[in-house]
């Protein structure tokens, strides 16, 4: 039988206003019997009300951060042959059981009393079949490597050997997982002097880095070029239009889809947000961009300077005019600022000979 709502406009009649009552007795002499229960019962009761816990979504930081990223030594597949002054190997790790190749270098140098010092580098997209272990950032990596330095470029899944599914930097957690992995493995290979790793990050490299520097205090410094860094409201509003592999308008973005922009719902984005936790990054940060970038605007990483340098964070940034997205023009000098900024925070002096 329908009843229509009382005139004081508190939606409720003489009959709803009994109801509650009743409810109210019922909740009452229910509560009463409960006590009377043997205590076990009592907690089982208990546990049946409780609402489920919502499970964090796996891109939050604090989640990733929780995480445990177990690790043995890098297994060498293949010898190759040797770089300048420096041994090459095709190595492999795993992340979440699944086999992640990579390009190993080692120094022929006299090694030091705790190991090598070494790099972590992170490359940036590229289209997975086109990708390859020894002919991707051959050069870039063989700077570094020439330069003293054990590393490591890990082929994130999906990528030349490396088993899994290809994904998104931007919409999933699998290449930061992969990344975190690979840096926990590089610790433990017996060349290497765990206190002493630093992280490259290209692109997409870069991106993954900055949560890398708010969840892993592994890390000494950090080199990111062109990096895409900006916070999720400077790529998905402020300068989406300039960024043609996140533009709303031209690609779909699961992750709007499902929770709407950052402006919309700050709650959701703020959990897998770096910026949200700068204030935690321990290491020092060097930022470089070219000014003609065209596949990732240099305001992303003016950004990210202008906020570490509000909350007093150790920050360079380089700019490059003219440039393209691999500052290619000014890959000498960029390179050079990038291993004296290792040296500097890794406290390693060189001999003149030493010196790239």
């Amino acid at each position: 039988m329908g009843c229509s709502q009382n005139p004081a406009g508190n939606g409720k009649n003489q009959f709803g206003e009994e109801k509650d009552r009743q409810i109210s007795l019922q909740s009452q002499i229910g509560a009463q019997k409960q006590e009377n229960l043997h205590p076990e019962t009592q907690g089982i009761l208990k546990n049946q009300k409780k609402p489920q816990e919502q499970k964090p979504h796996p891109m939050e930081i604090e989640a990733l951060r929780q995480r445990e990223y177990r690790a043995g030594d890098l297994t060498i597949k293949e010898t190759l042959k040797d770089g300048s002054n420096y041994h090459r190997y095709v190595a492999y790790y795993f992340s979440q059981g699944l086999k992640i190749y990579g390009l190993l270098t080692i120094p022929k140098t006299p090694m030091p009393k705790n190991g090598y010092p070494a790099v972590i580098f992170v490359h940036g997209y590229i289209p997975p079949k086109n990708y390859s272990t020894i002919n991707s950032y051959p050069t870039y990596q063989d700077t570094l490597a020439k330069a003293g330095f054990a590393t490591f470029k890990p082929d994130l899944r999906g990528h030349g050997n490396s088993q899994g599914e290809a994904k998104s930097a931007h919409y999933s957690e699998k290449y930061l997982i992969d990344t975190l992995y690979a840096i926990e493995y590089l610790k433990n290979h017996s060349k290497v002097n765990p206190e002493k790793i630093v992280y490259w990050g290209h692109s997409n490299g870069g991106e993954i880095g900055l949560r890398v520097a708010v969840i892993s205090q592994d890390i000494k410094a950090y080199s990111f070029w062109a990096g895409v860094v900006g916070s999720y409201e400077d790529m998905l509003e402020t300068y989406n239009k300039k960024i043609h592999f996140l533009n709303l308008k031209e690609r779909d973005n699961p992750l709007v889809n499902k929770y709407g922009l950052p402006s919309q719902n700050p709650d959701f984005w703020n959990g897998i947000d770096p910026y949200t936790y700068l204030t935690d990054i321990k290491a020092p940060i060097q930022i470089h961009h070219a000014g003609a970038d065209k596949s990732v605007p240099i305001e992303l990483s003016i950004s990210l300077k202008n906020e570490l340098e509000k909350i007093n964070k150790e920050v360079e940034y380089f700019k490059y005019q003219g440039d393209d997205h691999n500052i290619s023009k000014n890959s000498t000098q960029a390179f050079q600022r990038t291993i004296e900024f290792y040296r500097k925070y890794l406290n390693i002096s060189v001999s003149s000979k030493q010196k790239s």
